[in-house]
Order: structure tokens, then C-alpha cells, then sequence
């Protein structure tokens, strides 16, 4: 029986080359295609994050906005405290309009921002996915004005309850008794009556003036610095729109 022998022939070096290459081409091109759809995916993210953004963005314009006519009203309110007081420096009685005043000059807006979106940013290290460099800085200027505010505006609330304390050491009660008694009103302003004479307590009356003095100043920072958030929101929702291309 005849037995045939079949040889292999080692392979070329030019033959493990073109292996070599095929193979490098395939991971790479693996590598290249999932690189891809990642990108693609993160790119997706950052898109709707700065979608979520927007809606902050507007959320907090809208409250800084409507909170501006309350800031005005006190700044009004304690301007006409001091006008009356330097009028009647000995004063030991005062009109229900000037108490109503008072009531009115020791409160106002206090503003806390829509943190949903820049928390999950923050939270998730989604920071990361803002690639465009003009958004991110301007998202983290954004970012440090807010927390520079929120830094006053604890000493803000606690001038504001001294205002409130020391009002109630001023104002006589059994003169605002028989307006309290049937009085249903919920805010501060309209807890005092329209008309009539009111008695006030000497005392404290130099504290609380100096704190009002002190406030006043507060009150236009704290304004003057809240419109420069709104406006730079809407700068930002502009600015976010054109490089993403949202409406």
C-alpha cells in the first residue's frame, strides 16, 4: 500500500506579518468602534444634562425676579422709618401706618437655588462630560457667585430675626390687642391696623435703628448681587443653547 506524506511547509515571514496585522486591525478597530460609542453616549448625556441645566437656569430667574419687588418695598419701608424717626427724635407715640412700617421693614425674600441638575453633576462626576471650556467655566463662575451669596445670607436671616425681636420690645401690645383679636392675616405687614395711635417703648429704639441702618446696606447688596445671578443665568441659558444647539 503506498502511503503518501503530506509536508507542511513553514510559514512565511511575510505570511505572520499579514496575520499580525489582521489581527491588530480587528482589536483596533474593536477598540476604535467602542471608543465611538462611547463617545457618543457621554456626548448624549452632556447633551441632556445641559437640557436639565436650562430648566434650573430659568427656574432660578423666575424666583430671583419675583422676589425683587418685596427687596424694593423694604428698602422703601426703612427709608421711611428713618424719614419719620429723624423727624420726631422724642417720640413716644406713632401713627398705625408708621408700625405697619416696621412690620414691613423686618422681612423680605430670601432666595435658594435649583441645585437638582449641578448636584447630579457634582454627585455622578458628570463635571467630566462638560468638554466645551467656555460653558464649564462659565457653569462653575455661575456656581461660586451662588455659593458666595448663600455664604451672606446666613448672617442676612439672623439680622432679620433681630429686627423682628427688637420690634417686639418697641411696639406696645395692649395698644395692637383689640386689632389682634380679630385679625386673620398671614403676613407680618398686615398684622397691624390701618389707623389709630400706637405707643412705642423707647428702650431699644436706638438698636433697632442701627440694625435697620445695617440691613438697609445689606438688603441693596443682597439685591444688586441676586440681579447679577439673574442676569447671568440668562447670559448662561443663551450661551448653552448656541453651543449645543437647542432651542
Amino acid at each position: 500500500m503506498e502511503v503518501h506524506h503530506h509536508s507542511h511547509h513553514p510559514k512565511k515571514w511575510k505570511e505572520y506579518i499579514t496575520e499580525f496585522l489582521m489581527l491588530f486591525l480587528a482589536v483596533t478597530l474593536g477598540f476604535l468602534a467602542e471608543n465611538i460609542r462611547e463617545h457618543q453616549i457621554e456626548k448624549e448625556r452632556e447633551k441632556q444634562y445641559m437640557e436639565s441645566f436650562i430648566v434650573d437656569l430659568d427656574s432660578d430667574v423666575v424666583n430671583i425676579l419675583e422676589g425683587m419687588p418685596r427687596k424694593e418695598g423694604r428698602l422703601q419701608a426703612i427709608d421711611t422709618l428713618f424719614k419719620y424717626f429723624n423727624a420726631n427724635p422724642n417720640v413716644t407715640e406713632v401713627p398705625a401706618i408708621i408700625v405697619k412700617k416696621m412690620k414691613r421693614a423686618a422681612w423680605d425674600r430670601t432666595y435658594i437655588r435649583n441645585t437638582t441638575t449641578i448636584n447630579q453633576l457634582k454627585n455622578s462626576g458628570g463635571l467630566r462630560l462638560i468638554r466645551n471650556r467656555n460653558v464649564a467655566d462659565s457653569i462653575a463662575f455661575y456656581d461660586w457667585r451662588w455659593s458666595r451669596l448663600e455664604y451672606f445670607r446666613e448672617t442676612y436671616i439672623s439680622n432679620q430675626k433681630e429686627i423682628y425681636h427688637l420690634e417686639e420690645q418697641i411696639i406696645e401690645a395692649k395698644d395692637m390687642l383689640p386689632f389682634l383679636v380679630n385679625n386673620d392675616s398671614i403676613t407680618n405687614e398686615n398684622s397691624s391696623p390701618d389707623t389709630g395711635i400706637i405707643r412705642i417703648r423707647r428702650d431699644h429704639l436706638n438698636e433697632y435703628l442701627n440694625l435697620l441702618a445695617r440691613q438697609y446696606i445689606f438688603t441693596k447688596l443682597d439685591r444688586d448681587g441676586y440681579m447679577k445671578i439673574a442676569n447671568q443665568s440668562k447670559s448662561l441659558i443663551k450661551l448653552i443653547k448656541q453651543e449645543y444647539n437647542l432651542k
